[in-house]
């Protein structure tokens, strides 16, 4: 299948979200039209007035599109006319209901819808969907050991089909994840004599970094990984225990890249691609950070958690390497990218 490349347009769906918005941001720098697809006039507004603040002479090439409920028949066909290729990161973050299906239906039924509309676009070139690491295995609950592309997370959909709703919120998540990626790969299979387009799916492990919405009030506005990062960080008082202890990280800026390149790269058509860094623990960012010597206050590291032997899963990084030769950010930068946007914001004034 043809890849694509810039002056190319491109539909972003869940354009106003963490990952969502930077690519935005990075396909509007790169000389890409953009159509952001979000679910109201006022999101719309709001991310049309952000990219005239941020990048004022990419403005013309970037046209927002209200899609209120993803799972609606047609929902993107009209966003999704003429475009190269979509980025579809639209997807619920934390389930609104006991019911699990009241929170995968919208996963699943998203993604098929968009690529029910992209079926009908004979334009439509690459479709780059944003999974999670959560589809291959739920990092604490098995045999700490290396995954990879070639693992699913049957075992979250078995436990949501035994438990219902007495199932964790996460582990709906996870079942989410691993379903409606499933559903995308045998949409693909089944329709693979009328695409004009191929699949590549980006499964990333927990996103950290900065956050490209200069509209945030506090840490309170943040979405649910930057959330984290804030609370195990610079919370005051600081918390009592880690949460999560361990986990496996990847750098907003090379998510954005990796989902980028995904449209660009013909290696990557019909690849599911894991983003990860390394696995990491939050002593370890408060290390990096007090190296820094801009936060005095910073809570301060008596001992770091061993990493040997493996504590938890470690999601394989070399597929994604081998077909895009990324070299991923460690966490002493992503640390520091996070420190300089905070500080920025004026949100880090209590530790300095």
């Amino acid at each position: 299948m043809p890849t694509i490349s810039s002056p190319a347009t491109v539909l972003v769906s869940g354009a106003n979200g963490y990952i969502g918005q930077w690519i935005v941001y990075e396909l509007l720098v790169r000389g890409y039209s953009v159509r952001g697809a979000v679910r109201s006039a006022t999101k719309v507004q709001a991310l049309t007035d952000w990219v005239k603040r941020k990048l004022p002479d990419a403005a013309p090439r970037f046209q927002g599109f209200v899609v209120p409920d993803i799972t609606a028949a047609g929902a993107f066909d009209e966003a999704i006319k003429g475009v190269d290729g979509v980025v579809h990161t639209a997807s619920p973050i934390e389930p609104p209901v006991e019911d699990p299906q009241a929170f995968i239906q919208p996963a699943v039924e998203g993604t098929l819808g968009i690529l029910r509309s992209a079926l009908k676009q004979p334009t439509v070139k690459r479709v780059v969907i944003t999974s999670s690491v959560s589809g291959i295995a739920t990092s604490d609950r098995v045999d700490p050991k290396t995954f990879t592309e070639a693992d699913w997370n049957d075992e979250a959909v078995k436990q949501v089909e035994e438990e219902g709703s007495r199932a964790p919120a996460y582990i709906k998540y996870n079942a989410s994840k691993a379903l409606s990626e499933r559903a995308a790969w045998d949409f693909i299979e089944k329709n693979k004599s009328q695409a004009s387009f191929d699949l590549s799916v980006i499964n990333p492990s927990w996103v950290f970094g900065p956050v490209a919405d200069d509209t945030l009030t506090s840490p309170a506005s943040f979405t649910y990984t930057p959330g984290v990062a804030y609370r195990n960080l610079f919370a005051s008082p600081p918390v009592a225990e880690h949460v999560p202890k361990f986990f496996d990280y990847v750098d907003i800026h090379d998510v954005t890249e990796l989902h980028i390149k995904a449209l660009e790269v013909e290696g990557a058509g019909g690849e599911r691609i894991i983003a990860n860094s390394e696995l990491s623990t939050w002593e370890e960012w408060l290390i990096a950070i007090a190296k820094l010597n801009v936060l005095p206050a910073l809570r301060k590291v008596e001992s770091v958690p061993s990493k040997n032997p493996l504590p938890i899963a470690y999601f394989s990084n070399e597929k994604s390497k081998k077909i895009f030769g990324i070299k991923y950010r460690t966490t002493a930068e992503t640390a520091k990218a996070t420190v300089e946007d905070l500080k920025q914001r004026g949100w880090l004034k209590h530790l300095e």
